[in-house]
């Protein structure tokens, strides 16, 4: 057996297989006789080979975080094998392909790549899974032969024709390749499923036969199952459904029933209410939207104010922490060389160790800080409010340090709906989920940034601020939120009049900062699912006078928690809408829509997204660009 190496599901066609042996000269077909009935008409085709190699790269481009086994092959170990025992060399990888990206346990038994005895000396050899006898799929079958696949007339040669014959045979519904190893040919039966009720055929050349031979098997391997069951593969419109609760049971909150004010008194913030008994108990979820409405009406969003003194409990992050972490660790080796020189380029000082305090906060159990100014409200209905702050005392013991960024996390600001309004009774509120459903918990939210700062280690001071943990902080009301601690950024937002002083070389430079960001981003496997402008921000480093960008906000996002449920990441299309400039907006300020275009780049090669933009189509280069229709 061939040593293993792992490797990315998009990078394992991407070394040719060892040469084929020579055929022997003593190999031919004997004639059989045709079938009764009239002959079959093979029409010329040029329509599936294309769809089905899209759908392939597709499938393995989302799945580029994960790694599977895949052999070396040494150039020469195909030396001394039989055409056959060749074939089965090149085939014999596929289901490996399957076994380890398909979801845990779901097939009976692994996949298997078999010989097929069609007689007559001919290599033949096809796929063996329960599931597809199940299901009444047929594999596709791939054979070898010696000598012309078609004549000098381009017509279909008599020794395939024969071939056919014999695989429509063994198999009369499966897909039938056909090669002599430089040579590539589909046979398509009939099938009143497909867009053509009649038999086609498609040819394939390539400089790489051999290794399109086994990118084309795969391929239609993968194809035979319409409905994506053969390989877990991330879907664009996955929702991510979090803490359903069933509709049937007992309320869990043991407490009694309060008046409104007094649990408008005692409740200041979601998570002191209890979701099972929300969904379970109408009343207590109608209160639950009087207190929520009170709350958005008598106080303001705006929680801290200048010279305010709040105080910190280090590390507390207000619920259980799962203990585990996002699959998918940050691999810089990853990133290519002129990413990994912007980085360094803009790297800044983490402010607490300038300070001479990195390590007194780190093994701190409380701080003071006190508030310097408002640096942003957020939206209106938003959760979060941002300050500039610095830390005046960690653990009793007087600091001095530069400004920081605090940001608060405030769910009693959210955007909820009170169905009192729209004169529902308590069993409609009880039947209708849809109510509770958009709650949300600030602490979930900060946890879940903390979480993306974490994985981002390696980037924090760069194209992301400096990351100081997630804590519990007491107002000078008493009220307790939740919040991050962060560096704060000197910068200009995008859509400034800053933006538009800076010259075509300062905008270039900015737009392949926001690239690299982007890419850091996507190594991170982090998807950010709430794009807008307000979430990055556009600096010169003071010691290297490098423009760059930093990105801010990560409370949204996503990662990778199971390997069978993988993210979908789109971060290089939402990006580049984000540095257009707006349409029918006389009075944009902004990067130059044409830098933007000319700089940005192209998608990775992993990138599995085709997008639209401003009318153009968006995507990464053709991983099988060798495989062609003559």
């Amino acid at each position: 057996m061939s040593p293993r190496a792992l490797r990315h599901p998009d990078k394992i066609f991407d070394t040719p297989p060892p040469p084929p042996p020579p055929w022997p000269v003593d190999v031919s077909l004997s004639p059989k006789t045709p079938p009764p009935g009239p002959p079959l008409h093979w029409k010329e085709s040029r329509t599936v080979l294309r769809r089905v190699l899209r759908r392939l790269q597709t499938t393995l481009r989302s799945l580029h975080k994960r790694k599977i086994h895949w052999p070396i092959e040494s150039p020469d170990s195909s030396r001394n094998l039989t055409p056959s025992e060749y074939l089965m060399m090149l085939l014999q990888p596929i289901p490996d392909i399957f076994n380890q990206l398909n979801p845990t346990n779901h097939f009976q038994s692994p996949m298997e790549c078999l010989p097929v005895d069609l007689g007559h000396s001919i290599c033949a050899a096809s796929f063996a899974l329960e599931e597809l006898k199940i299901w009444n799929l047929a594999a596709p079958l791939i054979v070898a032969l010696p000598g012309n696949l078609f004549d000098s007339s381009g017509q279909v040669h008599s020794n395939v024709l024969c071939a056919l014959y014999l695989a429509l045979e063994h198999s009369p519904s499966a897909t039938i390749i056909i090669t002599n190893f430089i040579d590539i040919a589909i046979f398509l039966p009939a099938n009143q499923d497909r867009d053509s009720p009649e038999p086609t055929f498609e040819r394939a050349s390539s400089t790489q036969p051999t290794l399109a031979l086994r990118v084309i098997a795969t391929a239609f391997l993968l194809a035979v199952d319409i409905r994506s069951r053969l390989i877990n593969a991330p879907r664009p419109d996955w929702i991510v459904v979090q803490d359903l609760v069933s509709l049937q049971g007992p309320p869990k909150d043991p407490l009694q029933f309060l008046p409104d004010a007094e649990l408008f008194s005692t409740h200041h913030r979601q998570s002191d209410f209890d979701m099972v008994t929300l969904v379970r108990d109408p009343a207590r979820a109608l209160q639950f939207f009087r207190w929520h409405e009170y709350m958005t009406e008598t106080i303001s969003k705006v929680v801290a104010h200048p010279h305010d003194i709040l105080i910190a409990k280090t590390n507390e992050i207000g619920q259980f922490d799962p203990g585990t972490r996002p699959i998918y660790p940050f691999d810089a080796s990853e990133l290519p060389s002129d990413t990994v020189a912007h980085l360094e380029a803009i790297q800044r000082v983490s402010p607490l160790v300038a300070a001479g305090i990195d390590a007194l906060f780190a093994c701190s159990k409380t701080f003071v800080i006190e508030i310097q100014g408002v640096v942003d409200e957020g939206s209106v209905h938003g959760i979060c409010t941002v300050y500039r702050c610095r830390i005046v005392t960690i653990d009793n013991v007087p600091v001095s340090t530069p400004s920081l960024c605090l940001k608060l996390f405030d769910d009693r600001f959210q955007a909820l709906q009170n169905p009192e309004h729209d004169d529902l009774d308590d069993d409609e509120v009880n039947g209708e989920l849809s109510w509770l459903a958009p709650v949300m918990f600030a602490e979930k939210y900060a946890l879940n940034e903390a979480f993306a700062y974490e994985k981002l280690l390696p980037a924090q001071g760069s194209v992301v601020p400096w990351f100081f943990g997630t804590h519990r902080f007491t107002l000078p009301n008493g009220t307790v939120l939740y919040g991050l601690l962060m560096e704060f950024v000197e910068g200009w937002k995008l859509e400034t009049s800053l933006t538009n002083e800076l010259s075509p070389e300062r905008q270039i430079n900015m737009i392949r900062s926001f690239r690299h960001a982007v890419r850091v981003l996507d190594v991170a496997d982090i998807s950010q699912r709430d794009w807008h402008r307000e979430q990055f921000l556009l600096c010169t480093n003071p010691s290297t006078n490098v423009d760059h960008v930093v990105l801010l906000d990560f409370a949204s996002t996503l990662q990778t928690w199971n390997p069978d449920e993988p993210i979908h990441l789109m971060n290089y299309f939402h990006m580049f809408r984000m540095l257009l400039p707006r349409k029918n907006n006389p009075s944009h300020v902004g990067l130059i829509r044409e830098l933007v275009w000319d700089h940005f780049g192209e998608p990775d090669d992993w990138d599995p997204v085709m997008g639209w933009i401003e009318e153009r189509c968006v995507e990464a280069r053709d991983m099988f660009d060798y495989i062609k229709s003559p």
